[in-house]
């Protein structure tokens, strides 16, 4: 019996794509959702992401296509993957860039749907806090 060695795997990266493949396929899954083609981009991002890419991005494109099947409690779950390895929370004052607005959106409204009216209400507040122009400097 031989046995191989295995290679480590960079984290948010599957084994055996280069920088370019990856860049591409992610570029499908926005192109297959753009077109109406939701349940294909989902099939693709999924694959991505059972092949080792946990990266912010594949975990962000899950929850964009879990989000338009109405799938609210697994928007939660992948929003709470994504905050652990690429947190958006920060000391003082800053601004919220679209795809963290688009998170925290994403957030709120999956809240809402299941009810939980008291962290949606929360989560509301964390973003006007951070909107467009940021924290107000106290006078």
């Amino acid at each position: 019996m031989t046995t191989q060695a295995v290679l480590p795997v960079a984290p948010g990266r599957p084994r055996g794509l280069s920088r370019r493949q990856r860049d591409f396929l992610l570029l499908n899954i926005f192109v297959l959702a753009r077109h109406g083609y939701a349940d294909r981009a989902r099939v693709l991002a999924d694959a991505m992401f059972e092949l080792g890419d946990e990266s912010a991005e594949v975990l962000l494109a899950r929850a964009v296509l879990r989000f338009a099947e109405g799938q609210w409690a697994d928007v939660l779950e992948l929003l709470d993957n994504l905050d652990r390895i690429a947190p958006m929370e920060r000391f003082g004052s800053y601004k919220l860039t679209d795809k963290q607005r688009m998170r925290r959106y994403l957030k709120t409204r999956s809240l809402h749907e299941l009810g939980d009216k008291a962290r949606a209400r929360d989560a509301i507040d964390a973003y006007m806090r951070h909107g467009e122009a940021g924290l107000e400097e106290p006078e």
